[in-house]
């Protein structure tokens, strides 16, 4: 059997998708490179807010759309888990599996392995049972975990290595908590054994992220676990390899993660902190720590330990009751913390969601004037932050190559700073095998990028 896989929303989906691909390989199935080549197609769904559920759901109607009469089409993960009755409602998807079932992803397939009848309209796809994440459902065992390390099918240097699963915070705005249940940590044993497994397939970047990095080890007894679990990554891992860290919510840093991400050669001087907002108020609302004073002191702490420290965080604009003054005190924030990168999102009111049924819910007029105001702020603060990279050398990940508009070689790639698909890149002038840890000085920089050429 034929099988194409598309993954839409964050590496933590991306994570997921490479489980089931793995899974299905070792019963012999075949991955092709096409939705219009596959005898199944499987969409691992977002559900993140209502925009992705809006993509997904677009997914699925053209892919249902262009379905040969013997083909199948599975829904599987967040919105599969999270808003079922919409997605079996697309007339087209002959099958559902959730965001804790699908290392059973094989038993499904299984049962639309046979002689197809189409389904007609109105009939019901295929379910492997949904485990509620209110419930006492078994979550995934070591054996479950350790099917992810089998095979795993990448593109790039670069894969993501998913550390736990769920969160244990329940931010207002929030609808993970509903579908993914509570944090759930992969045992330190296993997340080694797919480290190692990773480098053993030629990764030179080895991405570790969660729901709530900062927070691992907590369900299985571990103080500083994260702290713990690197200390252990660098003792198995090469080192010239590097680990990244994504997702790390600011109160679960320790004074011994600073320490640890700083001596320990392997580990990127790179720091993804969601932050989502900086004025107290708000981040009551949010149900969020509010003591922006801490993260500002985190900040100076991080960058004593490591000058070169990139930091990264994602803000939500326009949150219910955000006033005008909460507002600028995000802007002055940005302005002091002087962060390398930083996202942000337009609120989305989420139904069943606290924010949801929040008085004072912001106007979209006034939200999209905010976005634009922070997003314009951020691009000089970026920009001052790369211009300091002119003159010095930056190792580089060569990650593609081509040619420039006049014919001229050029590879392009990240370096320590950028964490693929989000932040910025590193072109550098000549063609250089993918995959090469390349040492470039930095001749030019613009807002999000930089230009350079290979030393030696």
């Amino acid at each position: 059997m034929k099988y194409h896989i598309v993954t839409l929303g964050c590496p933590k989906n991306a994570v997921d998708s490479e489980g089931m691909d793995s899974l299905l390989s070792t019963q012999g199935h075949q991955a092709v490179a096409s939705a219009d080549e596959a005898d199944v197609i499987i969409v691992n769904t977002c559900s993140f807010i209502a925009a992705a559920r809006a993509e997904t759901l677009g997914v699925l109607k053209e892919l249902a759309n262009r379905k040969r009469p013997h083909q199948r089409l599975i829904a599987a993960g967040c919105m599969a888990q999270s808003h079922p009755q919409e997605i079996t409602a697309v007339q087209g998807v002959d099958a559902t599996i959730g965001t804790q079932q699908w290392t059973q992803i094989n038993t499904l397939v299984s049962q639309l392995d046979h002689p197809v009848i189409p389904l007609t309209p109105g009939q019901t796809a295929v379910t492997i049972p949904l485990i509620p994440a209110s419930s006492n459902g078994q979550p995934l065992s070591y054996a479950d975990w350790r099917t992810t390390q089998i095979r795993r099918t990448r593109h790039t240097p670069s894969a993501y290595l998913k550390i736990s699963d769920g969160c244990n915070l329940r931010c207002a705005f929030c609808t993970i908590p509903s579908f993914k249940g509570d944090m759930r940590s992969k045992p330190v044993g296993a997340v080694l054994a797919e480290a190692q497994e990773l480098v053993a397939q030629g990764t030179r970047e080895i991405i570790l992220v969660a729901q709530h990095l900062t927070d691992y080890g907590r369900d299985l007894g571990l103080k500083d676990g994260l702290a713990l679990l690197l200390e252990e990554l660098c003792q198995v891992t090469p080192p010239d390899i590097w680990i990244r860290l994504m997702y790390a919510y600011p109160h679960g840093i320790s004074e011994r993660l600073i320490t640890t991400m700083a001596t320990h050669k392997q580990i990127c001087h790179y720091l993804d902190m969601p932050l989502q907002h900086a004025h107290p108020a708000t981040l009551r609302r949010m149900r969020r720590p509010p003591d922006t004073d801490r993260t500002l002191k985190l900040i100076a702490e991080l960058r004593a330990a490591m000058p070169d420290i990139a930091l990264r965080s994602t803000f939500i604009v326009g949150y219910p009751g955000e006033t005008t003054a909460e507002f600028n005190a995000l802007l002055e924030f940005l302005q002091t913390a002087q962060l390398d990168r930083v996202g942000a999102f337009r609120y989305s009111r989420e139904p069943g969601t606290p924010a949801a049924e929040l008085p004072d819910q912001v106007r979209p007029q006034v939200i999209e004037r905010r976005w634009h105001e922070l997003m314009r702020l951020q691009q000089q603060i970026s920009f001052a932050r790369n211009q300091r990279w002119i003159g010095r050398t930056l190792t580089v990940l060569i990650e593609g190559n081509g040619s420039a508009d006049d014919g001229s070689q050029l590879s392009v790639g990240r370096s320590f700073r950028d964490a693929p698909e989000i932040d910025g890149q590193v072109f550098v002038w000549g063609n250089f095998p993918i995959g090469q840890m390349l040492p470039v000085r930095i001749t030019q920089a613009t807002e999000y990028d930089l230009w350079g050429e290979a030393v030696g």
